[in-house]
């Protein structure tokens, strides 16, 4: 059984002239229509509805695998009945209220104006997206520093390692020797990329000398 999700056409996201409201986020200027209709989508949702859609921004709001997030939107509309294409287009208008008022370092309280101007009676929706912004906020300006750097240059998003010892080669015998293979995951502008490098103990002892000039404060 799936619940009723039809949309409501109320008073949500209109001043008083009919038009879109402005919002901190555009810096001032009107709402996008499709924000204006999402927000409209969003709010049609029963409770239990918005609730696991939530989850899914959460899951979504940073780079989301495409893969994964038509999974996710499949599933939702199983559990829920609400289509794909509306699901859809709430999860973009979230996206867009998020990453522009996480790019304009805007406060909660700013935040909170845009989602009253879209919303002029108190929603579920609006308490729902109010409360994850914090939290949310922070994924999303760490993902533009990522992207900032990237722009630039690779950037050190990860690394695997693992120790290995070396008793012998075809250059000497006995060595027994350990060594640390390291991989390191980079972002750039063209997409992720793993390096391998090995350490030996002096290269350890190195690294670890550049990584305590910068943990001394």
């Amino acid at each position: 059984m799936t619940e009723s999700n039809q949309v409501s056409t109320s008073a949500v996201g209109s001043d008083s002239d009919g038009k879109p409201p402005a919002l901190n986020c555009c810096q001032g200027r009107p709402a996008p229509e499709g924000v204006v209709q999402g927000w409209k989508q969003l709010s049609a949702f029963s409770t239990s509805s918005q609730q696991a859609f939530f989850e899914l921004l959460t899951s979504s709001v940073v780079e989301p695998d495409e893969s994964a997030l038509a999974t996710a939107l499949n599933r939702f509309h199983e559990d829920h009945g609400i289509q794909r294409e509306q699901a859809l287009m709430a999860l973009q208008t979230c996206q867009f209220l998020l990453q522009r008022s996480a790019a304009l370092d805007l406060e909660p309280d700013r935040f909170v104006e845009d989602l009253h101007a879209l919303s002029p009676e108190e929603s579920g929706a609006l308490r729902l997206l109010a409360t994850r912004y914090a939290p949310l906020k922070k994924r999303v300006r760490e993902e533009l520093l990522l992207q900032s750097l990237a722009d630039h240059g690779k950037v050190l998003v990860d690394l695997d390692w693992r120790v290995d010892t070396v008793s012998a080669s075809d250059r000497a015998v006995n060595l027994n020797a350990p060594v640390v293979f390291l991989t390191l995951q980079l972002q750039g502008t063209d997409g992720p990329e793993r390096v391998s490098v090995q350490l030996t103990t002096k290269s350890v002892q190195m690294l670890q000398q550049f990584c305590q000039r910068f943990s001394d404060g």
